[in-house]
């Protein structure tokens, strides 16, 4: 596979508010969608052995996406690995390819049963280094 990674999602008519745009929570639902996708594309065959979650999250907006038919495209790479956390980065991008938002979730890998930190399992990590942009 190659980075980043593509994902395209079609807004809804409940994904816009009262400023005839897409609501600014709504953006992190498309991000999930993305990664969820991306995870799966991965690293389907051991999802159900691994458990992780999100640390961190952040996004700056660039420009209000509208309702529209068209689908929007989010961008997903690895932007960074360590011992038990990695961060992905993201770019939105609208029906004609602009920049709409950039964002960056950490991501850690925890042990099940002590709800605590855990390495990234070596096969992930190599997984990882595949998909990964230094931005």
């Amino acid at each position: 596979m190659t980075a980043p990674f593509r994902h395209e999602i079609i807004r809804r008519y409940g994904d816009i508010d009262q400023q005839q745009h897409v609501n600014n929570v709504v953006f992190f639902d498309y991000l999930q969608d993305a990664r969820v996708a991306l995870l799966f594309d991965i690293w389907h065959s051991a999802m159900g052995d691994l458990q992780q979650v999100i640390v961190h999250q952040e996004m700056t907006y660039r420009k209000p996406l509208l309702l529209s038919l068209k689908p929007i495209v989010v961008e997903v790479w690895v932007s960074k690995i360590g011992n038990t956390s990695y961060s992905l980065g993201y770019r939105v991008l609208d029906d004609n390819g602009d920049l709409s938002a950039e964002a960056s979730t950490t991501m850690a890998t925890i042990d099940p049963v002590a709800g605590r930190p855990t390495r990234i399992p070596d096969d992930l990590r190599a997984v990882l280094e595949g998909l990964r942009i230094d931005a």
